[in-house]
């Protein structure tokens, strides 16, 4: 039997496309690795960061700085708006027994309370400013002082959390929220967000939690719900 004739520009052909087949598989690969390497070095330094291990403090009382703490506030209506400020921070102390934070509180000054909506001209604030004061709201003259008692800290899953009670209008609730200690300075620097219900404390203008009071409120309703932005500096 006589062998085959092989064209040689088809051989050669040939030889070019299994090259780039190869080099087509060995790319294909490369870049369904690296978005698995890439996964797996941010997954890494998650759980490093996850990992680190809590503050310790000198154990005593620790006295809130009033002027370098800040609590931020922010109300919303079912509607995309919502109202925003600060109030200050009247005293507080923190409770450190074998390093860790084991109790505190922090008072909070409720005439103090100021409205800094960007977009809302000076007699509008003023005029938010003083429903907030009344009766429909905080009723301040009333109640000048709400607070924040901090009853123990609990850490689960690598996060650290309060538990505790909120008292606002005089009527406290419990509550729990996550925090982050750190020392800054040899002072404790205190940071959370946490948000409380106001139809919990007797404030019931515009909620949808007395429909007996306010019927059909419509967009008109408020949110129960209060953000809180706490910043809390304090020092032995």
């Amino acid at each position: 039997m006589k062998a085959a004739l092989v064209n040689p520009l088809k051989q050669k052909t040939m030889k070019k496309i299994l090259t780039w087949t190869a080099y087509a598989v060995v790319v294909a690969l490369a870049s369904c690795s690296a978005p698995n390497e890439a996964k797996t070095e941010a997954t890494t330094a998650k759980e490093e960061n996850k990992s680190t291990e809590a503050v310790e403090f000198i154990g005593g009382t620790y006295a809130v700085d009033v002027e370098a703490s800040t609590v931020r506030w922010k109300g919303t209506e079912i509607t995309t708006q919502f109202h925003e400020g600060t109030v200050n921070v009247h005293k507080g102390s923190i409770q450190v027994i074998d390093k860790a934070i084991s109790s505190g509180f922090v008072a909070i000054n409720m005439n103090s309370i100021v409205v800094t909506d960007e977009d809302m001209g000076e007699s509008s604030k003023t005029n938010l400013l003083g429903h907030l004061k009344s009766g429909d709201f905080f009723g301040v003259e009333k109640f000048p002082f709400s607070r924040l008692d901090i009853e123990g800290i609990k850490t689960k899953a690598d996060v650290t959390y309060a538990y505790g009670k909120i008292f606002i209008r005089e009527i406290g609730q419990p509550i729990v929220f996550p925090i982050t200690v750190s020392d800054e300075d040899g002072n404790m620097v205190v940071d959370a967000s946490l948000s409380f219900d106001r139809s919990k404390h007797d404030v019931k203008f515009r909620s949808g939690a007395f429909p007996d009071l306010f019927p059909d409120l419509g967009d008109k309703l408020i949110n129960d719900d209060i953000e809180l932005d706490v910043h809390i500096v304090a020092t032995l």
